[in-house]
């Protein structure tokens, strides 16, 4: 029973590690795609101002964030459902 228990450890440590090195790429790749693609849209509407690509930021800040509260309401209810079963 122990050994299970101690995989069933290992495999959540080894799911976060996952989510949280999927996150930070994601961080990185949102934020140059916001960028490259908010300066694309204000080329090519010729708004004159960095207005697209303002928007594409903070539509990029706002992904990133809801997918952190999103990782820590998994945390959270995975420690929930552990102290159940104790």
């Amino acid at each position: 029973m122990d050994k299970r228990k101690e995989a069933r450890e290992r495999v959540k440590m080894l799911n976060a590690l996952a989510t949280v090195s999927s996150l930070a790429i994601m961080i990185v790749c949102d934020f140059l795609l916001a960028y490259w693609g908010g300066d694309w849209l204000d080329n090519y509407f010729q708004t004159g101002d960095h207005s697209f690509r303002v928007g594409c930021i903070c539509l990029a800040i706002v992904t990133v964030f809801l997918t952190f509260f999103k990782l820590i309401y998994s945390v959270m209810l995975d420690k929930d459902d552990d102290e159940k079963k104790s």
